[in-house]
């Protein structure tokens, strides 16, 4: 323990094996050697993609007990998703290590060990929330360890990094204090995968006994199960009561020679972690349930299936990679883009208008603006342009100019950043209505007009579950002009959908984004309110059907 701070990093897993104690019993790596690597892994950035249940958050507590001991006069901050969760964790997991460990009992000071604050000798931790009015601490730290990064208030973990800026420790790089985040993914680049995708990637590669080549099992392409003779990227919950599929019987196979890898993968002999791209500054981490084989032989990781609705939680928690499909992101691919986008532009100079419109529009210093108008059961995107809105040339003349051209009968607008533009449309034309998004809204409606129609409360989340519904499943139709469809199916990128569980265990969902560039996606989605409000409020007649009209032509081309 009297290490120096740079020795002391490099042999933190023999600090851990000393004092560590878990349930009673000194902590070990046995069985859990891939954490070896990770615990004595110095650089300054780290990033771990991981499966449910293979010992990472208990690592981490213990990580941050021995970095009291090396790094006196610190401080450092660990975050979980909410404050009730991190609460909880701090009573069952630190209390319980600093409790039966003598040496770190011994080092706290009683009058200053609460669940989320502890003196450890000269060593201060502050565990926190993500979420809530207290979760951004205003402290400067050495230390920041984010655990469940998908989970939680990305706009926080990011102010987190500033409390990192007068840290006295620097690498090579500029980089100052230690920044460690894990967590189970949930999509493609959001969380834990993106910092995963810009480290060095190192997997856990095993050394087969029957060719000796080092090789990277994988869920989808090296389980075999006997009588199943289809992708396993294929299999689902009802294949699991099928006679036929002999589950039990699931094994590994080498992707090299075919034998089968179960003995190989037991043996942390024959174990080591290769890194994708060594050269990368930052270091990052994929583990699969199969590095921990004791606790997750193949028949167990395919018996899971059966605990998961939803197959993109099944892969997320149990094989501990991202999922990315129609249940919770926006089909962007190139012949879906295509097949959706069949409607001519209208172009604004050169538009007769015959039927009655809905509009949308995102605020900001660039306003998207976007029209609908409703054909049959589909919903077609007519018009859309952004609207420079500034101090010197506010957008409210453009943007009343188009609400009365296109004799919109209901536009949704967000109800910020630009007060007085809002304020302005609304007091202009009586068919205007703010948009506030909230989290809940009672009734059965996912929404609630306030007053006079002037402002409307909004579920955000079931809202944006529609529009992903709706898009996905082609009822929204979209301009063939590419340069607007294009930008507007970059926006539909970014935003995806992820499930958590609350304190109670309550599962929710909440929508999150990969950039802030997702202007077009609430365009469309207050574009989708107002013609909601049309529709509950009885005024469907001004949504105009134009039956036996497979493709909308407008402009000079148009038939008279």
């Amino acid at each position: 323990m009297r290490l120096n701070q740079e020795e002391g990093l490099q042999r933190l897993d023999e600090v851990v094996k000393k004092y560590g104690v878990v349930n009673g019993k000194p902590f070990t790596f046995k069985d859990h050697e891939f954490q070896i690597e990770i615990i004595r892994d110095t650089r300054s950035r780290q990033a771990v993609r991981k499966c449910s249940q293979v010992g990472l958050s208990e690592l981490m507590v213990q990580k941050t007990l021995a970095l009291s001991s090396v790094m006196p006069h610190k401080r450092a901050i660990f975050t979980l998703p909410t404050r009730d969760f991190a609460m909880a964790f701090s009573k069952d997991r630190f209390d319980s290590a600093i409790e039966n460990s003598d040496f770190y009992n011994s080092q706290v000071q009683k009058a200053n060990n609460s669940s989320s604050q502890k003196k450890i000798g000269k060593f201060t931790l502050y565990i926190a929330g993500s979420f809530g009015s207290n979760s951004a601490i205003s402290v400067p730290a050495e230390i920041v360890i984010n655990d469940e990064v998908d989970f939680s208030n990305a706009v926080v973990l990011g102010k987190l990094s500033s409390r990192l800026r007068h840290a006295e420790m620097e690498d090579e790089r500029g980089y100052r204090g230690m920044r460690s985040k894990f967590s189970t993914p949930t999509v493609d680049g959001y969380g834990i995968d993106i910092d995963f995708e810009k480290g060095h990637q190192a997997y856990y590669l095993v050394k087969c006994k029957h060719c000796h080549e080092w090789v990277l099992p994988s869920f989808f392409e090296d389980f075999i199960i006997p009588g199943y003779d289809d992708s396993t990227i294929n299999l689902r919950r009802s294949d699991l009561s099928n006679p036929r599929f002999h589950f039990d019987d699931a094994w590994i196979k080498c992707n090299c020679c075919g034998g089968n890898l179960w003995s190989s993968l037991q043996d942390p002999f024959r174990r080591q972690w290769v890194a994708k791209h060594p050269d990368r500054w930052e270091h990052s981490y994929q583990v699969y349930p199969w590095d921990a084989p004791k606790y997750n032989p193949p028949n167990v990781i395919i018996n899971q299936l059966g605990d998961y609705p939803l197959i993109s939680d099944f892969y997320n928690f149990v094989i501990g990679v991202p999922h990315s499909d129609a249940e919770n992101t926006f089909n962007t691919e190139q012949d879906y883009k295509d097949r959706v986008s069949d409607i001519e532009m209208w172009m604004y100079e050169r538009t007769l208008i015959t039927v009655s419109t809905v509009a949308g529009m995102d605020v900001g210093k660039i306003c998207h603006f976007c029209v609908k108008v409703r054909v049959g059961k589909k919903s077609h995107v007519v018009y859309a342009e952004k609207i420079a809105n500034t101090r010197d040339n506010p957008a409210t003349p453009a943007i009343i100019a188009r609400i009365d051209y296109f004799k919109c009968a209901k536009v949704c607008i967000d109800a910020g950043p630009d007060i007085t533009l809002v304020n302005e449309l609304i007091t202009a034309r009586e068919q205007v209505t703010a948009v506030v998004y909230v989290r809940q809204v009672k009734g059965i409606l996912p929404y609630d007009l306030k007053g006079d129609g002037e402002v409307v409360n909004v579920d955000r989340t079931k809202m944006l579950k529609e529009l992903l519904a709706k898009h996905n499943s082609g009822e929204i139709r979209y301009m063939r002009q590419q340069s607007v469809r294009d930008e507007i199916f970059d926006h539909l990128k970014t935003t995806k959908k992820i499930r958590d569980r609350t304190s109670d265990g309550e599962v929710v969902e909440r929508f999150v984004k990969t950039s802030d560039a997702d202007h077009w996606v609430h365009s469309l989605n207050y574009a989708q309110i107002a013609g909601m409000l049309i529709d509950t409020d009885g005024l469907s007649k001004v949504v105009g059907v134009l039956p036996g009209v497979g493709l909308v032509k407008v402009g000079s081309k148009a038939n008279s």
